[in-house]
């Protein structure tokens, strides 16, 4: 079992760590406790990894692509 925290808004789950290789998989959802403001969700975010992705030299290519877009 794998638990990733996640923020839910609208409908949509937005995962704040790597999820696993893509796939099919059962999940469990949990609703913990409800984020009243935007710096609850500053707060959340910051406990986890997830924005540990911009460390990767693989996501360079979408921040080359902006760069030539606005040239």
């Amino acid at each position: 079992m794998l638990a990733i925290p996640a923020i839910y808004e609208g409908g949509k789950f937005f995962p704040l760590e790597e999820m696993p290789a893509k796939g099919k998989f059962k999940v469990i959802i949990t609703f913990i406790e409800a984020i009243d403001d935007e710096e609850d969700v500053r707060n959340f975010a910051a406990q986890t990894d997830a924005f540990s992705f911009w460390e990767s030299e693989e996501e360079d290519i979408y921040q080359d692509f902006l760069v030539e877009k606005a040239a």
